[in-house]
């Protein structure tokens, strides 16, 4: 009888992770879908081949330059997932919507001071030193897309909340009107349509702007709604609180460094160690060969959030061998997830490279770059999952002081010396630094995790568990 029952206890284990994965992972790829649809439209653009690809290079790196600004903001509120999920199992539900407002508040401010970016792109997009065609498609792209900041925070806050009290379908349906919105209004914006004008390249960004804005509002106007208000309070909890504000700021600003760090480190990455090192060739290879890894890597940061809100709940519910239970299975359903993509990237790499880009140049280094992606992915399943399941259990600092010490000095250090001594490698020299990388956080991520170290940590200032 008592087999039995702890079989059916783990069935409902397993239940939970892929009631709260499947919504999270489509919430995630949303993004993935929104840029892979810009992307696909921009290849179709008149002029593009004319111009070498230049557009298709510019909109992976005007992304990573646009993302170095908004990651600090949205990582530092993203932990409002944990603490919503830690409150919600520490029975107080009226804090749940207390911490969303004040990673409003926290992103908001963010965003204000980010308006300056006006002033700092040209500059930034200079330094780089593209190809004056690309240089200009990447300023086009970016001035655009400051205005895509604020919404995209504030969004991550409410859907922060909604992840932490175990409701990740309404995230996941803003996430999928907001993607159809951004494809129907990125192609009327880029190719025209009655007696709107075709915008060309920068119809994509608007695109996302409208995309993401669209979601915010209707994640805030669920959140407002009475069903929310009569279970969480979410229309008195508005507040500000000093208090709660800085706890989110103290657990959340690790995490956002991290994110800053990790987003410089692959900007520079992109766009000095393979763009500037090497030739248009390779940024525009590893421009394609990216839109496949985070075929990869997307759905896998969705079971990651997903894991985070189920870890947040059993921590706050005092019990850590549940969270540990969750952390097995996500391990398991991310290593059959990417090891699959790994066989199909390894066998066919050369044909879907080709759906993007046919000049037999960018196809030999992409499937090379692709090669590099089948080595690191199964150690990324790995390092995705520890890292989640420390982040719900509060435990984000030492993550964070891993995370920019090995970026630094793997991929930027030893990008640039293989780059440097072996310029015979090309691109795949940075790509082989990369691989390591992963490889390497893959092994500290689970020692940390083992170690038992963040069942201490209480992310609840002046309380003891």
């Amino acid at each position: 009888m008592e087999a039995s029952l702890k079989r059916e206890q783990r069935r409902e284990e397993i239940r939970n992770v892929l009631a709260m994965s499947i919504p999270i992972v489509i919430t995630t790829c949303s993004r993935l879908v929104m840029d892979l649809a810009d992307y696909t439209m921009i290849t179709h653009l008149d002029g593009v081949k004319e111009l070498g690809g230049a557009a298709q290079g510019a909109m992976l790196s005007s992304q990573l330059i646009m993302w170095t600004f908004i990651v600090l903001g949205l990582g530092t509120v993203s932990i409002v997932n944990t603490f919503v999920s830690q409150s919600l199992g520490r029975g107080r539900s009226a804090e749940t919507t207390a911490y969303a407002w004040q990673g409003i508040y926290l992103g908001s401010a963010y965003s204000v001071a980010c308006l300056g970016l006006y002033v700092v792109f040209p500059i930034v997009i200079n330094m780089i030193g593209h190809s004056p065609q690309i240089a200009e498609f990447e300023l086009m792209y970016c001035n655009i897309m400051i205005l895509s900041i604020a919404p995209t925070i504030a969004g991550e806050a409410l859907a922060g909340f909604f992840n932490g009290i175990h409701r990740p379908k309404v995230t996941m349906w803003s996430a999928i009107e907001a993607n159809v919105l951004n494809v129907a209004v990125s192609w009327t914006l880029m190719f025209g349509l009655g007696p709107i004008q075709a915008m060309g390249f920068a119809g994509a960004a608007w695109g996302t702007v409208v995309g993401v804005s669209y979601r915010f509002v209707r994640l805030l106007l669920v959140f407002l709604a009475s069903q929310n208000h009569a279970a969480y309070a979410s229309r008195t909890t508005w507040r500000f609180d000093t208090a709660k504000l800085r706890e989110v700021a103290r657990v959340g600003s690790p995490q956002g460094l991290q994110w800053v760090s990790e987003v410089i480190v692959w900007m520079l990455f992109v766009n000095v160690l393979i763009g500037r090192m090497f030739a248009d060739a390779d940024l525009i290879a590893s421009s394609v060969a990216w839109q496949f890894m985070r075929i990869s890597f997307m759905p896998a940061i969705g079971v990651g959030i997903a894991l985070s809100s189920l870890v947040g709940k059993a921590v706050g519910q005092g019990d850590p061998k549940l969270a540990i239970r969750f952390t097995r299975f996500a391990v398991m359903m991310l290593l059959a997830y990417l090891g699959t993509l790994s066989v199909i990237y390894l066998v066919f790499r050369r044909q879907l490279i080709g759906w993007f880009n046919t000049d037999p140049v960018v196809v030999d280094i992409a499937s090379r770059i692709m090669i590099c992606a089948v080595i690191f992915q199964l150690s990324d399943a790995l390092g995705i999952t520890y890292n989640a399941a420390l982040r719900g259990a509060g435990d984000t600092f030492w993550p964070a002081m891993l995370f920019v010490i090995s970026h630094w000095v793997i991929v930027i250090g030893g990008g640039w010396t293989i780059a440097t001594l072996k310029p015979e490698w090309g691109s795949i020299g940075p790509w082989s630094a990369a691989t390591f990388l992963l490889i390497f956080l893959s092994f500290a991520l689970w020692w940390r995790w083992s170690s038992g170290a963040w069942q201490k940590i209480n992310i609840f200032n002046n309380e003891t568990k």
